[in-house]
């Protein structure tokens, strides 16, 4: 259940950053986004949160609505929170729901995300935040593969 008087976890200016070139050839992480990890990062295996926010507008010219926000980084789930070998894996979500208590407010976004894996197949999930506390909750069914 998620209770909307969930505090948030530790705020992105407690964060570590993502190294300048650790996601190569990526514009969307390297340019689009900004993250702030407060637990795990995407050198170690596992469960992370991260705080991200779009430092770019999804269309030229238009402010992002919280929505928006929302989504572009609940996307990240899987991403932040793998639990496989990125050069022999492919890990691709191609759905993804997001349940929201409330609006977000704020631009940051935080997720606590956590992948499970099977044969096959796999679950991202994810808890959403703001800098008041927890917003709702996003999941990613996941296709798996070698590369």
């Amino acid at each position: 259940m998620v209770a909307v008087e969930d505090p948030p976890p530790p705020p992105p200016e407690r964060g570590r950053p993502v190294p300048t070139g650790f996601v190569s050839g990526d514009a969307f992480n390297s340019i689009g986004v900004e993250m702030r990890f407060v637990g795990g990062d995407f050198q170690t295996s596992g469960p992370a949160t991260v705080w991200i926010r779009m430092r770019l507008p999804l269309l030229a010219g238009e402010t992002p609505s919280p929505l928006c926000r929302v989504a572009a980084a609940a996307d990240f789930g899987n991403g932040v929170s793998a639990v496989l070998d990125w050069a022999t894996t492919v890990f691709i979500n191609p759905d993804l729901s997001i349940h929201l208590v409330r609006p977000c407010e704020g631009e940051w976004v935080c997720l606590d995300a956590t992948t499970q894996v099977g044969a096959g197949i796999g679950l991202a999930e994810s808890g959403l935040y703001d800098v008041r506390g927890r917003i709702g909750r996003s999941l990613q069914s996941l296709y798996v593969d070698r590369r």
